[in-house]
């Protein structure tokens, strides 16, 4: 028996299921796992280079940030430094939106004041992305009058989030972080801006999706956060998305007049000001977008065709990793989740090593994985894997955005920053 074929006989770690073709360089995974057919190799080359496990492909970003220490699955939330300086070590907390947690019951000030409406600056301060011309244009072509909430009401609509500045309406608090999470649903990605809503106990809401804080929005898409995390596209403009959803929704004969009249308004206005009213035709995003994601709404970020440096696909596929997560969420032993767990490291980790060579939009893609699986037990891994990445492609907003979420993350259709308030 060869020299090589007594130790592993001898070694009592467990076998990884990878083998020789395993990726791993993590010291902590090689204790654990042994590798027939690696005879020793990586411990050989480590005590070439101690401490180095991989030369790093050349950085073409020119950011100062570096990749956070990538932490196990399950551990305490690390910290994430934010441009500010700023950390969250605070545990985060899924709470019902009609039932706050008291770590995060906020006391709401006696006197409130509104912001102006008139200063729309304050949009890109508050939220930390600049709303386009449409946005604008929408609320003045059904505010004639004052009348925008009442013809929004009558067919089952109400303007949130951003249109509450318009209105009005937007109360000024000394914790600018909770307008991060004002109106942001359980499963919308720092990505996505909601907008509008359908009233009442109905989750679906309307928003704009953009790749890029600092870009325009692609598109207007739709969400209902108590079925799924599916970003559904709708058209180019908010004239465009509200005019399909009243001619696809189901009217009552309550509504329904009222929806015609809305419908009418709206194409003239369109018509006259050149928005289309067409659906988003998403063939024509296809050429950017590096992979679909779970949200469906894909992921777009810097990518050299020719260096394939920008994006790597994980190392398991969305099918997989959808029923990783399914098998914890129905797991009813600590034992059962901690070998799910084990089982979801070395794809995590598998992303790490990509973010550190560069491949960061494979960061956002396990981020955002993590994010819609919607677990408790992997809040803190959401933030160790798309923080860094955000940070890196110079997205340092939708850092900031994503981790307000995780802090305040609630399920339900109230989400307003109002319903944070002890009542």
């Amino acid at each position: 028996m060869s020299e090589a074929c007594n130790s592993n006989a001898e070694d009592s770690r467990t076998v990884c299921k990878y083998g020789e073709k395993c990726y791993q360089k993590n010291p902590e995974h090689h204790k654990k796992y042994k590798h027939p057919g690696q005879a020793g190799a990586f411990e050989k080359k480590n005590e070439k280079n101690p401490g180095k496990l991989r030369e790093k492909r050349f950085n073409p970003y020119s950011s100062d940030d570096k990749p956070a220490k990538q932490h196990k699955v399950g551990d305490k939330k690390p910290d994430i430094e934010l441009e500010n300086g700023s950390g969250t070590s605070e545990s985060s907390t899924v709470v019902n939106s009609d039932t706050v947690n008291p770590i995060h019951a906020l006391k709401l000030p006696k006197n409130i004041t509104y912001y102006d409406s008139s200063d729309h600056s304050v949009l890109k301060e508050l939220f930390l992305v600049k709303m386009p011309s449409d946005f604008y244009k929408f609320f003045d072509c059904l505010n004639t009058d004052d009348a925008i909430v009442k013809i929004c009401s009558s067919v089952n609509l109400e303007l949130i989030g951003p249109f509450e500045l318009l209105l009005g309406k937007l109360p000024q608090l000394d914790d600018k972080e909770l307008y991060l999470v004002h109106w942001r649903f359980f499963y919308d990605p720092p990505e996505f801006q909601a907008v509008l809503k359908i009233k009442g106990k109905s989750e679906y809401h309307i928003g704009y999706f953009r790749d890029d804080p600092n870009d325009e929005p692609v598109f207007l898409a739709s969400n209902d956060s108590a079925k799924d995390c599916q970003i559904k596209p709708l058209a180019d403009n908010i004239f465009g998305a509200v005019y399909l959803h009243l001619k696809n929704e189901k009217k009552s004969p309550f509504t329904a007049l009222a929806c015609k009249k809305l419908m009418e308004t709206i194409k003239k206005y369109a018509d006259e000001h050149n928005f289309s009213l067409n659906p988003y035709d998403m063939k024509k995003r296809k050429s950017t977008i590096l992979t679909n994601s779970f949200h469906r709404a894909g992921i777009v970020v810097p990518y050299n065709k020719k260096t394939q440096l920008g994006y790597r696909p994980l190392v398991e596929n969305d099918v997989n990793l959808k029923k990783l997560f399914d098998k914890l969420q129905e797991a009813k032993t600590q034992s059962e989740k901690d070998n799910l767990l084990s089982d979801l490291q070395p794809i995590i980790t598998y992303a790490s090593i990509a973010m550190d060579e560069c491949d960061f939009g494979t960061g956002v893609e396990m981020g955002i994985n993590l994010f819609c699986s919607g677990l408790k037990e992997l809040e803190s891994n959401v933030l160790g894997c798309i923080c860094p990445a955000y940070n890196l492609l110079n997205r340092g907003e939708f850092s900031k955005i994503i981790q307000a979420h995780m802090k305040y993350r609630r399920k339900g259709p109230n989400v307003s920053l109002l319903n944070l308030f002890e009542h």
